[in-house]
């Protein structure tokens, strides 16, 4: 048997977006569909983090294109917006446990100019994993050349070209999973929910769902990896 997730790439992700590409034999990157413009529930462009005030989305600036798809949104790099977020991250982490190993990587990336969102989330995500010793292959939808539009045929069609016969789907797109219709392609649906165990953090009471950055600066690797694959 061979499972697959698929996902959009998101922006520094929560833990559980770790957990799904841990959890299956092949995480695909959905890079190749809309960019959800003005969403109050997108997190393409923006990650939760903690602060003594409570939680703050920070979040990366696009411009508009002619392109909708998510690989062709452009970063508006006329802002400075990589030295406001680094300052807010420090202002805000700088007495975490592991700020001073964490931090550096950090930057790192986001000093580096990247023209598209896409390419620097995915960047990040890899980086992640790669600390945090998750092997999971990762494929980008958008090199796979598929043809189908509608949700489910899509996921269908990932499915027959990596020969995976388990969809690995989170438990709130079952009211959008066309179950028939993945049983007549022989292809399994699993559905996972993930609720990772409480760790240390600052400033105040625990706060869940946060962004990976808010376990790695209060945790280090080895925890936030076992969080993970917990």
């Amino acid at each position: 048997m061979k499972v697959i997730c698929i996902h959009q790439p998101n922006f520094i992700p929560w833990l559980g977006y770790f957990n799904k590409i841990y959890s299956c034999d092949v995480f695909v990157i959905l890079d190749n569909v809309d960019y959800q413009s003005g969403n109050s529930n997108s997190i393409t462009n923006r990650t939760k983090i903690k602060t003594a005030q409570g939680e703050l989305f920070i979040s990366v600036p696009v411009r508009k294109s002619e392109s909708k798809l998510i690989k062709d949104i452009p970063i508006d790099n006329n802002q400075p917006w990589q030295k406001k977020m680094l300052k807010t991250i420090q202002l805000n982490y700088t007495k975490a446990k592991f700020f001073s190993e964490i931090f550096p990587l950090i930057e790192n990336v986001l000093n580096t100019k990247h023209e598209f969102l896409s390419a620097l989330n995915i960047e990040l995500i890899k980086l992640f994993c790669e600390k945090l010793n998750i092997t999971t292959p990762i494929v980008l939808a958008s090199e796979m050349r598929l043809s189908s539009d509608e949700k489910n045929d899509r996921i269908i069609e990932i499915c027959k070209n990596l020969e995976a016969t388990i969809y690995q789907s989170g438990s709130g797109a079952r009211k959008y999973n066309d179950e028939e219709l993945f049983a007549a392609n022989n292809i399994r649906l699993r559905y996972t929910s993930f609720s990772p165990a409480e760790y240390p953090q600052l400033h105040g009471e625990f706060v869940k769902g946060l962004s990976v950055l808010d376990v790695l600066m209060n945790c280090g690797w080895d925890k936030t990896s076992e969080l993970i694959k917990s």
